[in-house]
């Protein structure tokens, strides 16, 4: 309320007025402001830790686990697993989308042709189109396809686990 009231001056012309740089060399506030140090570290790992744990989904939906697996091992709720696998299932084909119309010229004609064959035998599920458009891109020839996928897929996920975190954090925190 009183800085308010002096909007004129600086904090240190308020901090000397009020003698709070006194206050500052207590112990009551020395011990305070450690306490606030611990916690901003302790979160900043916690934050870390989740951080790595959703940024391995993706890696682990494309090695073929279910959600279940991927729940179990990386000690994380079931529901937040299953989201998680449906948001980035999504930034999976939309990456894809994304590379057939940016980088039209890695895709041969039978390419394009063999892709719209898969697609079409799909249900209208994206966790299906992803898994599809995964295994494609292990057959063999694939590769330049795979790789370019996988750079366009990182910055997406990247993104994805960014605004997970901005969310979601402090109900990802109490469920794991």
């Amino acid at each position: 309320m009183i800085v308010y009231k002096l909007p004129q001056k600086s904090r240190k012309e308020i901090e000397a007025m009020l003698g709070l740089s006194e206050l500052k060399q207590t112990k009551v506030y020395q011990e305070a402001k450690q306490e606030g140090l611990q916690e901003g570290l302790q979160e900043g790992r916690q934050k870390g830790q989740l951080k790595a744990k959703l940024e391995a989904i993706p890696r682990m939906m494309q090695l073929g686990l279910s959600w279940e697996m991927i729940a179990e091992g990386l000690d994380l709720p079931g529901e937040v697993v299953q989201q998680a696998m449906q948001s980035f299932s999504g930034q999976n084909v939309l990456a894809f989308i994304e590379l057939l119309q940016e980088q039209r010229e890695l895709f041969s004609a039978q390419d394009l042709v063999d892709l719209a064959e898969l697609i079409k035998a799909l249900p209208d599920q994206v966790e299906d189109l992803s898994n599809a458009i995964a295994l494609w891109c292990k057959q063999d020839g694939h590769s330049p396809q795979r790789q370019a996928w996988r750079d366009v897929v990182s910055g997406k996920v990247a993104a994805t686990v960014e605004e997970w975190l901005a969310t979601n954090l402090a109900s990802l925190e109490t469920s794991c």
